[in-house]
C-alpha cells in the first residue's frame, strides 16, 4: 500500500513579510504554522510528509522544526533549485515548479499545501477522505470563503474558484492585491480590477491529486519555459497548471468548502493576529499547548 503523502511548499522567499515566515514561532511552545498542518494531517491519516525547501534551508528546518515530529511521521526533504531556471533568474519559479521538485518522493495519491498558511483540522479531514481510492485524472481542492482568508494588515493573493452544480471545478483564476477599498473588496487579474463577494470561494493551495497529475505537470512546465515572456519574474503557478489539466485532459477536480478561519503570514503585522487565533484554538481544546509533547 502506498503512502498518503503531504507535500509542503516551503521554499518561498516571503518578500512581503520581510523574513523567513516558515520558521516564525507562533505557538506557545514556539510552534510554526507548518507544525499545526503536520499535526492535523497525521491525525487525518497522512503517513508521509515531503517538505520542499531550498537546499541551504535543510539544517535549519531539521533543527528548528522537523526533529520534533519525525518520530511520528515519515519526513523527507525535496529541493527547489534554479537548475532549470532561465539564465539570470535568482528567485524560485513558483508553486508548480516547487511541486515538480518533489516528484521522486511521491507514489500514489498526495496532497499539496503552503508552509505559511493554516488550514484547520476539518480541512485535512476533507482532504484525506477525498484522496481515499481517488481515480486517475482526478483531484480535489479544499477552498475557503474569501471573508475567512483576508488580512486586516494588507492585500493578499488568492485564486478565485468557480464550480458546476455537482461541485466540479470549472474555473480558477489567480487574483492579486485583494483588499478592501472604497468600492468594496477588489482584486486584480491581468491589471484589471474586479469586485469580489465575501462569500467568493478561493484557493489557499490546499490540493489533492491522483499521481498521474505529475506527468502532466512536467509537460506543462516544459511548455512554460519554452513560452516564458519575462524570464526573470514570471512564475509557474500550480492553479494555472491544474486548470489546463482540466481543460486539455478532461480531469475532474472536486471543489470542497472548508469553514475554517485562515491564519497566515502575508504581512509583518499578521503575526499578532495569528498568535491570538492560535491561542483561542488552544483554549477551545482543538490543539494542546505543547503540540508534540
Amino acid at each position: 500500500m502506498s503512502d498518503l503523502t503531504l507535500v509542503i511548499l516551503a521554499a518561498g522567499l516571503g518578500s512581503r513579510y520581510g523574513g523567513v515566515k516558515q520558521m516564525e514561532g507562533l505557538g506557545p511552545s514556539n510552534e510554526v504554522l507548518l507544525d499545526y498542518s503536520v499535526y492535523d494531517a497525521v491525525r487525518s491519516g497522512f503517513n508521509k510528509v515531503v517538505i520542499v525547501i531550498r537546499k541551504e534551508m535543510e539544517e535549519g528546518f531539521h533543527d528548528r522544526i522537523t526533529q520534533r515530529f519525525e518520530q511520528r511521521v515519515k519526513v523527507e526533504f525535496a529541493y527547489q533549485g534554479l537548475d532549470r531556471a532561465p539564465e539570470g533568474r535568482t528567485k524560485p519559479l513558483g508553486t508548480g515548479h516547487a511541486l515538480l521538485s518533489a516528484v521522486e518522493h511521491i507514489e500514489g495519491p498526495f496532497a499539496v499545501i503552503n508552509a505559511d498558511d493554516f488550514y484547520g483540522p476539518s480541512s485535512f479531514r476533507l482532504l484525506a477522505q477525498s484522496l481515499s481510492g481517488i481515480p486517475k485524472r482526478s483531484g480535489v481542492l479544499v477552498g475557503f470563503e474569501l471573508a475567512n482568508t483576508l488580512s486586516p494588515n494588507g492585500s493578499v493573493t488568492r485564486a478565485v474558484c468557480e464550480a458546476s452544480t455537482d461541485r466540479i471545478l470549472t474555473r480558477i483564476e489567480e487574483t492579486f492585491d485583494i483588499a478592501s477599498r472604497e468600492n468594496g473588496i477588489t482584486g486584480f487579474v491581468d491589471e484589471h480590477e474586479r469586485n469580489l463577494r465575501l462569500d467568493t470561494i478561493v484557493s489557499l493551495n490546499l490540493w489533492g491529486f491522483s499521481a498521474d497529475f505529475l506527468d502532466f505537470l512536467e509537460v506543462e512546465f516544459v511548455s512554460f519555459l519554452e513560452n516564458i515572456k519575462d524570464p526573470l519574474k514570471e512564475e509557474f503557478f500550480l492553479p494555472v497548471a491544474v486548470f489546463n489539466w482540466i481543460q486539455s485532459k478532461g480531469a475532474a477536480v472536486e471543489l470542497l468548502l472548508s469553514k475554517e478561519q485562515w491564519l497566515g503570514l502575508t504581512n509583518p503585522e499578521d503575526k499578532v493576529d495569528a498568535v491570538a487565533k492560535l491561542m483561542d484554538q488552544i483554549a477551545k481544546g482543538i490543539y494542546p499547548a505543547n503540540l508534540w509533547d
